[in-house]
């Protein structure tokens, strides 16, 4: 028996009716749609379960995509290029990161630190030198200095070794000299063979001339860095029978290195006080000096002042005469802020100023900037904000190393470290097989994948249509490429499967193909995740939810639409619900039955 459902109404009176034809409309069945009530209690649970869930859930996901971000920067490729057996890599403990930058050195820039090595003496025993004033060449590349030493009757060969290394230390090269004293081969510097007291040349790797900083030098790289010495006069450098270090062959050398007790020093540096460049100086017209001594070398700064300068004028009067007088100083007018004279009480304000700035250029170990301004010139406050300076030093496995600059050559040049912060544990610095490194580090970061795709999945629904996509999307963008590489989504999460062989066979076949496919800048699958992970990282997770307005309880008004879809679905549902409502109230009767009268 077929059963027909009426709605009643009544109008003026009179009972009205619908009554409903046999055949629904598609669009009345899209009106009341059998799942609605189905809808209302499953949003219903949604909001339950997002008030409950929500918070933590955006907690652990923010935590995973951070792990995937850390993991993601320990992945590096090479510096020097790629080949299977030879490539190396650096890798840091993550608490040297910001003390110091470690890499390796190209094969074509590797130049020793010791450069020559002296035979050894008995320290305490005579020289055999006649005494003498004796003389010699330094040359460094294209530069060239001579010194020379005196010999007294009676002097010891350590004192003889002393007065050769101060005249090479005291000179303007950046060339140190330092003395050995070893009771075995191998006890200091692996390669230094004298026995008792030997001295040692070096040059520091920070001054070593490369494609990239020769500037004008028309030289050959190995003769821009070439370090040779020469008697002019007597046969001291004979008598030392220097012998120079050999370049390392082949890649650096896998191992570990313990650095620690480590300060990054620098420079010495002076800045005077601030002042409004436009004001009328406040020193007395008429000459004045500062003194100034760096090293061996002493001199002054001279310079005058006249009625009516301001103190910009003033400030680059110096600056130039202390650029002249040395080439071991810089000096330049630099921007500074200063109280306004203006203001007065509790508040003061900061206006733009100019400053005085004079530096010390490449200091060798040891060597201090030191000024003594004249009477009257207190008012430039040079020694307020005086930076005294320091020398580099660290000790890399039990060996105390100092430096200036702050650069330190391991691996007989192979591996450089750059000292930038202070540190006293030991940490270690690793020098690995750059294939191994990367398997593994491609194998973690797939695992960071996976583990954020799994804090995801089960509360997807928590998050804005697309949200886990977003991830997964670099990854179907070039599917046949990453499973040549070894990267294949496996099971029904579509997770990630690294097949390291898989990896090893592509970085054998096509190792450019395979930097694209994780670094390229626009389509790699690690840069685009780098992407992703700083813009969520920086919005927040949580911002990533669904809206709290979506999701009522069973009872409430229809929620807010999630999605442009929705939106899109509810403005239809509306326009089908007013068009199959729209009848004529002033005209009850209608032949087809739409509405009848119920009345008696």
């Amino acid at each position: 028996m077929e059963m027909r459902v009426v709605a009643e109404l009544t109008l003026d009176g009179t009972n009205l009716r619908i009554a409903e034809s046999e055949n629904k409309s598609d669009s009345l069945l899209r009106v009341f749609p059998d799942s609605y009530w189905d809808e209302r209690f499953s949003r219903a649970l949604l909001k339950n379960k997002y008030e409950l869930t929500a918070p933590s859930v955006a907690m652990e996901v923010q935590s995973k995509v951070k792990s995937l971000s850390e993991t993601l920067a320990s992945f590096r490729w090479p510096d020097q290029g790629f080949t299977l057996s030879s490539s190396r890599l650096v890798v840091n403990d993550p608490l040297l990161d910001k003390n110091v930058s470690a890499s390796l050195t190209d094969k074509d820039d590797v130049q020793r630190y010791y450069r020559y090595y002296s035979r050894g003496f008995s320290g305490e025993a005579e020289t055999a030198l006649d005494a003498g004033t004796y003389k010699f060449d330094m040359t460094l590349g294209a530069s060239s200095k001579k010194l020379e030493v005196d010999v007294v009757e009676g002097m010891t060969n350590d004192e003889v070794l002393e007065a050769v290394r101060d005249a090479v230390n005291e000179s303007s090269l950046p060339v140190q000299a330092r003395i050995f004293k070893q009771s075995a081969v191998g006890s200091n510097p692996d390669d230094l063979l004298g026995i008792g007291s030997a001295l040692a040349f070096s040059v520091n790797t920070a001054y070593v001339v490369t494609e990239e900083n020769r500037g004008d030098s028309t030289l050959p790289l190995d003769i821009a860095n070439k370090l040779s010495f020469r008697d002019s006069s007597g046969h001291l450098i004979s008598n030392l029978d220097l012998y120079a270090t050999n370049k390392p062959i082949g890649p650096a050398e896998e191992g570990l290195y313990n650095l620690s007790e480590a300060s990054s020093g620098g420079p010495s540096q002076f800045l005077s006080k601030s002042f409004d460049a436009n004001a009328i100086t406040t020193l007395t017209t008429g000459d004045h000096s500062i003194d100034y001594t760096i090293g061996s070398e002493s001199g002054s700064i001279d310079f005058y002042v006249e009625a009516g300068d301001d103190w910009n004028t003033v400030l680059n009067r110096i600056a130039d005469r202390a650029a002249s007088v040395s080439d071991k100083i810089t000096a330049e007018v630099v921007d500074g802020r200063l109280v306004s004279p203006v203001y007065t009480g509790d508040d003061y304000y900061l206006i733009d100023g100019k400053a005085l700035s004079l530096t010390a250029v490449s200091p060798k170990i040891g060597e201090r900037l030191v000024l003594d301004p004249g009477s009257g010139l207190d008012a430039l406050g040079l020694n307020v904000t005086a930076h005294p300076g320091a020398d580099a030093q660290m000790t890399v496995d039990g060996y105390k190393e100092v430096r200036a600059p702050g650069e330190f050559a391991l691996d007989r040049g192979r591996v450089k470290v750059e000292l930038d912060g202070n540190f006293g544990d030991s940490l270690p610095l690793r020098v690995m097989d750059a294939v191994t490194e990367m398997e593994k580090n491609v194998g973690l970061v797939t695992d960071g994948y996976n583990d954020l795709r799994k804090s995801i999945l089960p509360s997807e629904d928590l998050f804005r249509e697309g949200f886990a996509d977003m991830w997964r999307d670099p990854v179907t963008d070039n599917k046949v490429d990453l499973e040549w590489m070894g990267l294949k989504e496996v099971k029904e999460d579509k997770l990630l499967w690294f097949d390291s062989e898989a990896f090893y066979d592509a970085l054998l076949a096509d190792p450019d193909k395979v930097r694209d496919l994780l670094e390229d800048e626009d389509s790699g699958l690690f840069a685009n995740w780098n992407d992703v992970n700083d813009r969520v990282i920086e919005n927040t997770v949580r911002s990533y939810l669904i809206p709290e307005t979506s999701l009522p309880g069973p009872w409430l008004p229809e929620p807010a639409p999630r999605t442009e879809l929705e939106l899109e679905v509810k403005k239809e549902l509306v326009d089908t619900f007013e068009d199959s409502f729209d009848f004529d109230f002033d005209d009850p009767a209608d032949d087809t039955g739409r509405l009848i009268s119920t009345k008696g």
